[in-house]
């Protein structure tokens, strides 16, 4: 894992333990000062496919740490 993948890791992690929800990609740009969604996005997608995350395709607010269970919306 990057140092970047890592620090957008911490702050996904502690985002749901404070909150109890996953942070939107608007609130990590805000955090880490990137200007850039699509960064932001492909670094998500990369923590989920080396197993650290997990998310819902085509949900906000879906991704998580792996530890974290979550049940899919009906």
């Amino acid at each position: 894992m990057t140092e970047k993948q890592q620090y957008i890791y911490t702050i996904i992690d502690s985002w749901w333990n404070r909150y109890g929800f996953a942070p939107s990609i608007q609130n990590i740009m805000d955090i880490t000062g990137d200007k850039s969604k699509g960064n932001i996005h492909r670094i998500i997608i990369r923590l989920c496919e080396l197993g650290h995350c997990k998310r819902l395709p085509n949900t906000a607010r879906s991704v998580r740490p792996s530890y974290i269970k979550m049940k899919r919306p009906k």
